[in-house]
């Protein structure tokens, strides 16, 4: 039997056609093209500290680097 399941990533709607003896199957058909379409592209490191300091911490860093000289 052929399905059409629709699956929506972040609003946008994707479809997949696959042929299965049921439902259950067909839902498995479609985990398995999405792991064998899917590729990671890149992988980025994001800073987890803010890039804007405030004056109080930016006081704080020079009182902290003058007295370590």
């Amino acid at each position: 039997m052929k399905y059409l399941i629709k699956i929506e990533i972040n609003d946008v709607e994707f479809q997949i056609h696959t042929e299965a003896s049921s439902e259950r199957e067909a839902k498995d058909n479609v985990w398995e093209i999405i792991r064998r379409k899917t590729a990671v592209t890149s992988i980025e490191t994001e800073s987890s500290e803010p890039t804007d300091h405030s004056i109080g911490r930016k006081l704080a860093e020079g009182i902290r680097s003058a007295l370590l000289l």
